[in-house]
């Protein structure tokens, strides 16, 4: 075995380890954006408990408000509105809040998915390229005329 010959095997050793090295780089790209969509799910979460929390907020400071004017609750019609009105926004932001943090979601979950599928692209690459090295080596070098 030639000089020449131990290096298109060495170069095509270093090819797959290089691709193998690559990736493992994208799979860790592939687990952060899973960590991200985790994330993303677990924030919209909390963002519906905050707004829940502020509507039972704002629900009882109407009621606290129409206790000290005297008002008995459930006879006023302005008061009757502003709750079903706080009700009717709450539910519009939470809806918003769960669009937002699946759109979020997915986002990730597909960035992952990309990064797997380029993991695997790359090794398949750098497979052909060695199987092409070794064919090359097995071969022979060829004289072209010309």
């Amino acid at each position: 075995m030639g000089v020449g010959v131990g290096l298109q095997a060495a170069g095509a050793i270093a090819g797959l380890y290089a691709a193998k090295m690559q990736r493992d780089a994208y799979e860790a790209e592939a687990k952060s954006a899973e960590e991200n969509a985790k994330m993303a799910q677990i924030q919209a979460s909390q963002q519906e408990v905050d707004r829940m929390r502020q509507l039972r907020m704002q629900l009882a400071s109407l009621k606290t408000m129409n206790s000290a004017q005297g008002v008995a609750l459930g006879t006023s019609g302005s008061t009757s509105a502003l709750i079903d009105n706080e009700y009717k926004m709450a539910s519009e932001d939470i809806s918003s809040i769960k669009l937002m943090g699946q759109s979020n979601r997915r986002k990730y979950e597909l960035s992952a998915e990309s990064s797997r599928i380029g993991g695997k692209a790359t090794m398949v690459s750098a497979v052909a390229g060695t199987a092409k090295a070794a064919y090359n080596i097995y071969k022979g070098p060829t004289t072209r005329t010309g």
